[in-house]
């Protein structure tokens, strides 16, 4: 199974010190800079932690704690109060404001044209326009006090995961709003953050017990302790995809955990079917192994836009020559398998 597997496959790769965050409160990995930036909710600033460990500031004396943090385009959005602030990534200047009426916005996540905002307090999902500086209420009652949320590209949902004793994890549409309810009972408690690994298995950070959960996307299986030690309080953590690591803060003891996984270059297994790409990276032509002929097939980018679409040729090739380099999701919707592709 795909869970024992990468249960095992993951090390530490680093571990930053508490003197650098005051109540670190989200993780966004920065692709176009190679680094992360942190809310800290305590000292009202946002940070930059280099690869090599270095932390200083990005934004700091914007009137608010910031909480969930989005990167959108070449703007970092986050949650502050009832509204969201933008922050150039490049200068870290302010950029964009806009009221929501919310009472306390904590999650953030994007599918690359809108954003969307999970309000604790008022139990809403708020779906923002920031280009038309518009918003709407998406969902106006949440039944239950929603905290993390991260769009699922290949699942095209709103997977949302929610405080409180046994709390579940719902889906949303992200355009009429309709529930679906994928774990009624986690058995856990407080679930904070949630974001999506390399194998396509979504991962959640829970407070009680202070843990990374992960869950297949079908979620007809139980959920596996990922076994990732110091943790306190994990709070609202990210995916890097481009090494391979997740984003954890600790708002419990001001850390920030960064684990590596051992993914396997183009492999993800759903039901015990899989699919690998190779030559993965590439420039040009990949093969598809594990595809059935003429199968439909979607390339899907980090922000969930389907950049190619069609149907593979009888013998599995797919040219990626015409995209941008960068990551990319394979999505096989006939079987339900993904695959990760690196175009250099």
């Amino acid at each position: 199974m795909r869970h024992l597997l990468f249960a095992a496959a993951f090390s530490f790769a680093a571990c930053s010190g508490s003197a650098q965050y005051q109540g670190p409160e989200s993780v966004e990995y920065d692709a176009a800079n190679d680094r992360y930036l942190v809310s800290n909710t305590q000292s009202s600033s946002i940070k930059a932690r280099s690869q090599s460990g270095t932390v200083t500031d990005f934004a700091s004396g914007f009137g608010g704690a910031p909480y969930g943090l989005e990167i959108m385009g070449d703007v970092l959005y986050a949650c502050v109060g009832g509204g969201i602030r933008g922050f150039e990534l490049a200068t870290g200047q302010q950029v964009y404001t806009r009221s929501l009426g919310g009472t306390f916005n904590n999650g953030i996540t994007t599918d690359g044209q809108f954003l969307y905002v999970t309000d604790f307090s008022a139990q809403h999902i708020y779906k923002v326009d920031p280009v038309a500086d518009t918003h709407s209420t998406l969902v106006t009652a949440t039944a239950g006090t929603p905290n993390g949320i991260v769009w699922d590209p290949v699942g095209e949902r709103l997977i949302t995961v929610f405080w409180g004793s046994n709390a579940p994890i719902k889906a949303f549409d992200r355009n009429t709003g309709a529930a679906t309810t994928l774990v009624a009972n986690t058995g856990l408690g407080n679930i904070d953050g949630v974001t999506i690994d390399c194998f396509g298995n979504v991962l959640v950070a829970s407070w009680s017990p202070a843990r990374i959960t992960s869950y297949v996307p079908s979620f007809d299986q139980p959920g596996v302790n990922l076994g990732i030690t110091g943790l306190s309080n994990p709070a609202d953590i990210d995916f890097d995809e481009v090494n391979k690591r997740i984003c954890i803060p600790n708002s419990g003891n001001n850390t920030v955990t960064l684990v590596d996984v051992a993914c396997s270059a183009g492999m993800h297994d759903v039901a015990h079917k899989q699919v690998r790409v190779f030559p993965n990276p590439a420039t040009n032509n990949v093969r598809v192994e594990g595809a059935a002929p003429n199968e439909r097939y979607e390339l899907i980018d980090m922000q969930g836009r389907v950049v190619a679409s069609g149907v593979l040729g009888e013998d599995g090739l797919l040219d990626i020559g015409s995209v941008l380099a960068g990551n990319y999701m394979l999505h096989l919707p006939e079987q339900g398998l993904r695959a990760q592709v690196v175009k250099q």
